[in-house]
């Protein structure tokens, strides 16, 4: 008989649950809260252009929150390869996957958010009381949306990912229960 606190299947429930709050977190970003800083009853409350701001720094804390957890993931998918002895294949798919996810947001934190911020101000020059020559902001106006459609892109995409590294956590669980117990 096998203790329960066996360290390879604790690194392997540190890698389902930390891809599952991550799934919930994701969720609740980009069905929930998100939506909800646009939405027609709240703009007597958070009036343009506050809504960007409080949206902006909601990403800035949601994307340390999904840097926190990948970081987290490969961890446990580290230790739980290296836990699983010589005979341990490296679990390429989901490692792949993480860093394919990783890569989105390090693109939209380097790359695709400044660029929103400061088209942002952009289109409302005079809240942010910077000079701006009327093609600025109409550029600003143009250019926002689309950008800002790319940056959603992304994020179902990373939800996707995330959606996927449960269904190869479970698969490569069942793989080894089937290992362990063949019938």
């Amino acid at each position: 008989m096998k203790p329960k606190n066996n360290p390879l299947r604790i690194a392997q429930l540190v890698f389902v649950l930390t891809a599952a709050v991550w799934l919930g977190g994701a969720v609740l970003f980009t069905f929930v809260a998100g939506p909800m800083f646009f939405a027609p009853e709240l703009a007597e409350a958070l009036p343009k252009p506050r809504d960007g701001i409080v949206a902006q720094e909601l990403i800035h804390r949601f994307t340390a929150f999904q840097l926190s957890l990948a970081a987290i993931a490969a961890l446990a998918l580290l230790a739980g390869w290296r836990l699983e002895g010589k005979g341990g294949k490296f679990p390429r798919a989901r490692a792949l996957l993480l860093a394919v996810m990783v890569a989105l947001i390090v693109f939209g934190l380097i790359y695709i958010t400044p660029r929103l911020e400061w088209l942002h101000q952009l289109k409302y020059p005079d809240y942010f009381k910077i000079g701006t020559t009327p093609e600025q902001t109409a550029y600003a106006n143009k250019s926002f949306g689309p950008l800002h459609g790319i940056s959603q892109i992304g994020n179902l995409v990373v939800l996707f990912g995330l959606i996927a590294q449960l269904v190869l956590a479970w698969k490569a669980e069942v793989g080894m229960k089937e290992n362990r117990n063949p019938m």
